[in-house]
């Protein structure tokens, strides 16, 4: 691909990766901050249960919308993100990019494709480094719109009355989860915010399906009653 397409899908696209790009990638573990236990209230409780279950997921299917907020712009879309394994397709559709933007990857190779032409990297976090020089935390990502933080990586924990996560505070990030969605009695996210300093996300998660393995009722739930 010659400078000039690649100079004309940077413009045409470097808001469009901001919001886009954040819809993929990856791993979770995690600090509580509060002193206060969750209660458990559902069958998939309580939230350590729940986390090891959803970090076995190797695929999914979430359709929604999200906007992207910068010092100096502002774009809403809408998008669905596919995961299989270590794939993953990202499509979104305007008036974010004014048009349609895909973004398909696996380990070794990104591919970014719009009517402006193609951009490859060897990762998201690469892609980012090239396009705007500074890397997003992609592999967080992929563990939030779960619900659950990065494994392996210290993270805060807050907890709403259901026992779900309330906030993620992680690798710089305040992520706030505003909302839930029940898939087949699962809580799965719904409407989630991260900010930082320079920018801020929401992500609506409108309907979540093809969840595998789907994570197993805990054969030892007890549910715990609200005091009145």
């Amino acid at each position: 691909m010659n400078f000039k397409a690649i100079s004309r899908f940077k413009n045409f696209t470097k808001f469009t990766f901001l919001g886009f790009l954040l819809l993929a990638i990856s791993a979770c573990s995690n600090v509580p901050t509060n002193n206060i236990s969750p209660l458990a209230s559902h069958a998939y409780a309580p939230f350590s249960y729940k986390q090891a279950e959803l970090e076995k997921l190797v695929q999914w299917d979430v359709e929604g919308k999200m906007a992207v907020y910068t010092d100096d712009k502002n774009n809403s879309g809408l998008l669905t993100w596919r995961q299989r394994s270590a794939y993953f397709s990202l499509l979104i559709n305007g008036p974010l990019g004014s048009g349609q933007l895909h973004i398909e990857g696996a380990p070794g190779l990104v591919v970014a494709t719009s009517s402006k032409g193609q951009v490859e990297a060897k990762s998201i976090e690469a892609l980012f480094e090239q396009e705007f020089g500074w890397q997003f935390p992609m592999q967080e990502l992929r563990y939030w719109v779960r619900g659950i933080p990065q494994p392996d990586t210290l993270a805060k924990i807050t907890y709403n009355l259901e026992g779900e996560a309330a906030t993620i505070e992680q690798a710089g990030w305040l992520v706030t989860y505003h909302s839930y969605n029940k898939v087949t009695g699962l809580p799965m996210p719904k409407k989630i915010e991260l900010k930082r300093a320079d920018i801020r996300l929401v992500l609506v998660l409108k309907s979540w399906f093809n969840l595998f393995p789907f994570p197993q009722l805990n054969p030892t739930f007890t549910p715990t009653l609200s005091p009145q």
